[in-house]
């Protein structure tokens, strides 16, 4: 197989990997994911950098199935003490927010999300805001 080819079928993969997390859709940048463990005493957080062009972050409640997305999931922000709610009903929301700041999962409805996936970005999507 050539070179070209080989770029192609791994640009293909990834491609369909990205889709398939929903993170291409939002105009979110993979390798800038971070996957927020439960953690119900914030012991367990990870920083996210929300920069230009970046206007938020989409946080996603993962597995996605149809017992997650009927529950709800709270992430922290821990700078200004702030509770996030990704809402029933859904799989994602977007999260207006700029510059650098920490996070962590902190509660959720339903054993069955096991961690939150959150990525600075673009809501182009148009994700339902978090709330």
């Amino acid at each position: 197989m050539c070179r070209t080819a080989s770029i192609h079928i791994v640009r293909r993969q990834v491609i369909a990997t990205l889709t398939g997390l929903g993170l291409l859709a939002t105009g979110a940048d993979a390798a800038f994911a971070v996957d927020l463990a439960f953690s119900p005493d914030c012991r367990t957080f990870s920083q996210i950098n929300v920069t230009p062009p970046n206007t938020g972050i989409t946080f996603r409640k993962n597995p996605n199935s149809t017992t997650t997305r009927a529950a709800t999931a709270t992430v922290f922000r821990i700078g200004d003490a702030s509770n996030i709610i990704i809402p029933a009903g859904g799989a994602s929301c977007f999260y207006a927010v700029a510059g650098n700041d920490s996070y962590c999962f902190l509660a959720r409805s339903s054993s069955d999300i096991i961690n939150v996936n959150a990525v600075a970005g673009t809501n182009t999507a148009a994700a339902p805001a978090c709330q």
